[in-house]
């Protein structure tokens, strides 16, 4: 049966019981009725067959580009065609079946303000959650997600779950309607999924979030961060772990390989795709274990080299020495993969030694100017709508660029996410504490944390908030929190070397 038919079948069970229209905010209550019904009614009798019906439309054959030796045959792998004719195949991973009930043995009680903050970030997926797909807004009231969001807005769903904030039959019914559209995307050029998507309708589109027909590519940057994601949900709920494999199947993730590093792609006007190797320092390594945990070798992704170390405050702060203008890549330094690397896999002792040193930098900004340190990634309240706040970026510190490397110094915020990724992450530092004190109640609007406070205004009693509500603040935000509460122990372990 094709996905397609699937996917019918899907709309067909729930058409009537959760009715919206792209962007509407939805009501608990209407959730509620809509999960209730569909899992006492007919959805527990018919998803199992459903499960079957999946799997078996979709496991191709099996390639292996380990075996390749010439660029010119990845670049065949990359049109979806193996030695043998046939297409690609994820490599086989494990998953051990135990590991489940260690996702909700909490080691730590929240504190009451604590839990009122998960609470919090949990808004936002309940308000911006599209009924039709199961997918999340980027940000709020706005139909549009990248990979990248779909791979937080599922580690979002597993936290909340393992918080309470989500019980099974909630959790059941959300993953099984994400599952379902996941497996049913029309991807890139057939291929791979592409960077961005209507979240209502599941459209391919454009950043503007315009339908294009082809797609505009595939990043494997945001591919591994979606792939982290379902590595959690298998791991913490291991009945899905078949439905996950035969999805991801379908997708031809060895086209986005070759020799042991990533490659992403981009159309090109005579119709074909320009292959472009992916990744610097810090994001490299964190999205390469997404593509590692399902068995790929990326072993050069991997691998911190090249780097060197660059002098920020007497901090010898590491930095990829790829940068825009010897590569047309942005070697950002910054906090995100940092946090995310040690909340969920854990430092390795040389990422551990770079996380602390990027952190280092940060605080002793702070103590020379006076104004509070905690840089990301992330979407501004103003054109252009989404910035890299960095340490370091194309030989400049502390660098506020676009993805074309176009300075806003003028932007530059004190990121939330940041802030408290930094706090939990050092529970001891004194200056990781400031910065949780500032952001805590400043930026918590009751149905989801904004993005952060704008620097301009760090020295004023109310600073400017950047007043963005997105999925990747509040999602960071839901893992952070299941991270404290399991005790500061990371959820997956350091599982890929």
């Amino acid at each position: 049966m094709s996905k397609l038919k699937l996917s019918e079948i899907w709309r067909k069970l729930t058409q009537g019981r959760f009715p919206a229209r792209a962007g509407q905010r939805q009501r608990m209550t209407a959730w509620q009725r809509w999960r209730r019904r569909m899992l006492l009614g007919v959805g527990l009798t018919l998803l199992p067959g459903i499960w079957l019906l999946l799997l078996g439309g979709l496991l191709p054959s099996q390639a292996n580009l380990a075996d390749l030796t010439e660029l010119s045959e990845f670049t065949q792998l990359a049109n979806g065609v193996n030695r043998d004719g046939g297409s690609l195949m994820v490599a086989e991973a494990e998953v051990n079946p135990m590991t489940g009930g260690k996702c909700l043995a909490l080691a730590n009680s929240l504190s009451a303000t604590e839990q009122q903050a998960a609470a919090s970030a949990w808004t936002y997926f309940v308000d911006n959650f599209q009924p039709d797909t199961g997918f999340t807004n980027a940000v709020s009231d706005y139909p549009a997600s990248t990979l990248w969001d779909l791979g937080t807005a599922i580690a979002a769903l597993n936290a909340a779950h393992a918080l309470g904030l989500v019980d099974q039959g909630e959790f059941d019914a959300r993953i099984n309607l994400f599952l379902t559209h996941l497996g049913s995307l029309p991807l890139y050029d057939d291929r791979l999924p592409n960077k961005v998507y209507n979240a209502a309708t599941k459209a391919m589109v454009d950043y503007n979030n315009q339908v294009i027909p082809r797609g505009i590519g595939w990043s494997t940057l945001d591919i591994g961060r979606l792939l982290i994601g379902l590595h959690q949900i298998r791991t913490c709920h291991p009945q899905y772990d078949d439905w996950i494999r035969g999805i991801i199947s379908g997708w031809e993730l060895s086209a986005s390989v070759y020799n042991g590093q990533m490659y992403g792609g981009l159309p090109q006007p005579d119709g074909s795709t320009l292959r472009v190797q992916e990744g610097r320092l810090g994001y490299e390594e964190y999205a390469a274990k997404g593509y590692a945990v399902w068995g790929f070798d990326l072993s050069r992704a991997l691998a911190s080299e090249p780097y060197e170390t660059v002098d920020i405050y007497g901090v010898p702060v590491p930095v990829d020495r790829r940068d825009h203008g010897n590569s047309n890549g942005n070697n950002y330094v910054l906090s995100e993969t940092y946090i995310l690397e040690g909340i969920e896999f854990g430092f390795s002792p040389e990422l551990a030694d770079f996380a602390q040193r990027v952190f280092e930098a940060q605080e002793r900004r702070a103590e020379a100017t006076g104004l509070l340190t905690a840089v990301s990634e992330g979407n501004v309240d103003q054109p252009p709508y989404f910035l890299y706040n960095t340490v370091y970026a194309n030989g400049e510190p502390w660098a506020v660029i676009t993805g074309e490397n176009q300075g806003y110094p003028h932007l530059r915020t004190l990121s939330t996410k940041a802030a408290l990724g930094w706090h939990y992450l050092y529970p001891d530092s004194a200056y990781g504490q400031q910065l949780r004190d500032r952001v805590w109640d400043i930026t918590n609007t009751g149905r989801g944390f904004v993005t952060g406070l704008y620097e301009s205004g760090l020295d004023q009693p109310t600073p400017a908030r950047n007043q963005v509500l997105a999925c990747n603040t509040n999602g960071l935000i839901l893992e952070i929190l299941y991270y404290k509460a399991r005790g500061g122990q990371p959820l997956l372990g350091e599982a890929v070397d």
